[in-house]
């Protein structure tokens, strides 16, 4: 594992300018220098083109459409599949777009509170109330079935819930070098691992995360940090995270992004899917992305953390694979030189 001191990447960690209020270039910018790694300009470039897109593709399928967060995470995965040319090659362009539109743009809104603002109580709820939103909202498409799961409800005496998420417990071996320069162990770690806000609900996901930190604090004395995951990929640059203190932690490597059935599949779907069906009928199944991945981010919360541990070399760590795939060129990726248009049409 590399490392970069905390403290000399927090120098530009704050700023005056909200973060909210960036280009993807700038963000990606504070990223690198945060985390301590470097993206290839290009890939800069896309991102900001990327942009443009999205707020195209969000004024198609509505602003307040529930699943806008899993749609526009569809819109920067099609990219990490193609690569550039779903940038630079109308005709691909305006068929994965109208696409998505088709998919994602008559979906009704959910029946939430008209409350605004207003935050009422946190309750436990059961894993499948919870991971029914997941699988329809969240940019993964499924919940986790451990750990403690958690919802916001209004405090204007309905039942409907303005936010969701799921707790799980620390299993991101590959990254416990970071804890051991915290001094923590794994049991005081608690995984942010799903957090979902419901359209509707007039709160901030920032908001949201604050009350859930509260209620670590109360209901679990032994845990000293909270971690989650922040995909740049899928067009998440922390921004969520950041309005809520959390600091770097580790920047993740992945040597390619895989999908299946020409869909993005997690690192903890394809190795569940080659212990099924075994390493040769994921190779034939699995299909790596055209450009190479920018690292995950995670982050971390100090919730009983004694100052002198927060300051830290944020690691770099690396994802480990069932197997590994050599990154092609931009825009040399098989999916690049096999996309048929009538197939997204």
């Amino acid at each position: 594992m590399e490392a970069v001191i905390a403290g000399q990447a927090a120098v530009a960690w704050q700023s005056d300018i909200p973060f909210y209020s960036k280009s993807p270039g700038q963000k990606l910018a504070e990223i690198e220098r945060a985390f301590g790694f470097k993206i290839d300009p290009s890939t800069v470039e896309d991102h900001e083109r990327l942009a443009n897109l999205r707020w195209e593709f969000q004024n198609r399928i509505g602003k307040s459409n529930p699943c806008s967060t899993r749609a526009v995470a569809k819109l920067f995965f099609s990219y990490v599949k193609y690569g550039p040319r779903l940038l630079h090659d109308r005709e691909l362009t305006a068929a994965t777009i109208e696409g998505f539109v088709r998919e994602f743009g008559r979906v009704a809104a959910t029946n939430s509170t008209s409350a605004r603002g207003a935050q009422g109580s946190l309750d436990i709820l059961d894993p499948a109330t919870v991971n029914k939103l997941m699988c329809r909202y969240h940019f993964l498409g499924y919940g986790r079935g451990d750990g403690w799961h958690l919802g916001l409800r209004s405090r204007e005496g309905t039942s409907n819930l303005l936010a969701v998420a799921t707790f799980s417990a620390w299993d991101i071996d590959h990254a416990d070098s970071a804890l051991r320069q915290l001094e923590v162990d794994r049991s005081e770690v608690l995984v942010l691992a799903r957090l979902l806000s419901i359209s509707g609900g007039r709160i901030t996901l920032s908001q949201f995360i604050a009350q859930l930190v509260r209620w670590v604090r109360r209901e679990l004395p032994r845990i000293k940090i909270i971690t989650t995951y922040c995909n740049p990929n899928a067009g998440h640059y922390g921004t969520v995270y950041r309005g809520a203190n959390f600091l770097p932690l580790c920047a993740e490597e992945h040597p390619f992004i895989p999908f299946h059935d020409g869909e993005y599949i997690s690192p903890r779907k394809l190795t569940a899917l080659c212990d099924a069906e075994g390493i040769d009928h994921c190779k034939r199944a699995i299909r790596p992305s055209a450009v190479k991945p920018i690292p995950l981010l995670l982050y971390y919360y100090p919730v009983r953390l004694p100052k002198r541990a927060q300051d830290f070399q944020v690691m770099t760590c690396r994802h480990p694979y069932p197997f590994d795939w050599p990154i092609p060129m931009a825009g040399q990726g098989e999916f690049v030189e096999n996309a048929h248009l009538s197939s997204l049409t």
